[in-house]
């Protein structure tokens, strides 16, 4: 697959994708590593290749949201459930997910993940190329390649990604439409515990009008975590480290609307849109929890129609049920146990 790459040389401030060098606006940089192991590099990827012999599929498209494609924007989030690869390239915390792990993850189960992601955001484009595209419990750069090969063919998106510090190799990973969207500045944050964990990735895209969006994606500590306001800490770390506005956030931020989380950034100012057509994105028991969400700001010109997107879920006499991976180490052939956000991004 050819590819063309973009380098951004970092200095003491942010390298814009126009040649502007910012010190004095958006969040502190992270250093991030090229693909020759160099640092002070970051890389924007341009899949320039729409297939590499492996067949496509065709995908009805969904009726209309009653949004043009002119006014509005199609985002899609979705956490991909441990999308690991079967190579053992991410430390001992991987090798649950090899051949001979716990969860027998092989070539077989590998690519039936993949083409189930792959047929998974196609319905949640609904017929249409999303602007951007936010994944996280993605392992590295090798199985967003994998990914990419597998999804519709006209899908000629740009990737944000880089390697995080997490101990078990889950990374946040963006792809966004050049045709619709333009980096202008780009970052990854680490929230700031005191162990290596997933960074949050802040990104301003430039429209074609000039008008800037500011978005965040991240993934933010689970349920497990021994405080009940772990994630509140974590996502106000990261928003320390951006000093200009930002309109939305977007992510698994493993609480619903009425935790500790939700109650902190409504005193920040950001407003909730939550998925209107089922009541969330994770079944727990029979029922639908809203863990994956979606903020703006209130003093953003920017609102969100948000919809989860019913790829693999069931609903009978037991309640809801998601067809992931796995469950516990019970093998399902699945995508994910979360269900995609489909978000239409409208300017006020």
């Amino acid at each position: 697959m050819n590819r063309m790459l973009v380098w951004l040389l970092l200095g003491s401030g942010i390298w814009c994708a126009d040649g502007r060098l910012e010190a004095s606006h958006g969040p502190r940089c992270a250093i991030a590593s090229g693909f020759d192991g160099s640092h002070g590099l970051r890389w924007i990827e341009q899949n320039t290749a729409a297939s590499d012999g492996i067949p496509a599929f065709q995908i009805e498209a969904s009726p209309s949201d009653g949004s043009s494609t002119s006014d509005s924007l199609l985002f899609v989030w979705w956490n991909l459930q441990n999308l690991f690869d079967t190579v053992a390239n991410s430390g001992p915390r991987d090798r649950d997910f090899l051949p001979d792990g716990p969860y027998k993850w092989d070539s077989k189960r590998y690519f039936t993940k993949l083409y189930a992601v792959g047929r998974g955001l196609a319905a949640a484009g609904g017929g249409r190329i999303p602007d951007a595209i936010g994944v996280c419990e993605v392992e590295n750069a090798d199985v967003l390649d994998d990914l990419e090969r597998r999804w519709p063919p006209s899908w000629r998106l740009w990737r944000l990604h880089r390697d995080s510090p997490d101990g078990r190799g889950i990374d946040v990973a963006v792809w966004y439409n050049p045709e619709r969207l333009r980096v202008d500045s780009v970052a990854w944050i680490h929230p700031g515990q005191d162990y290596p964990t997933r960074e949050a990735l802040w990104v301003r895209w430039k429209l074609p009008d000039g008008t800037l969006l500011t978005w965040l994606w991240l993934h933010l500590p689970s349920q497990r975590a021994p405080s009940p306001n772990a994630r509140t800490s974590a996502l106000s770390a990261v928003l320390k480290q951006i000093s200009g506005p930002l309109d939305g956030l977007t992510g698994d931020l493993n609480e619903g609307l009425d935790g500790p989380l939700a109650e902190w950034l409504r005193t920040k100012k950001f407003r909730p849109h939550y998925p209107t057509n089922l009541p969330g994105s994770y079944a727990y028991r029979g029922r639908l929890e809203a863990l994956d969400g979606v903020w703006t700001h209130t003093a953003s010109r920017w609102t969100s129609d948000t919809r989860s997107v019913p790829y693999g879920l069931k609903h009978n006499k037991t309640g809801y049920q998601i067809r992931g991976s796995f469950e516990g180490l019970r093998y399902r052939g699945g995508a994910s146990d979360h269900l995609p956000l489909r978000l239409t991004i409208v300017r006020n």
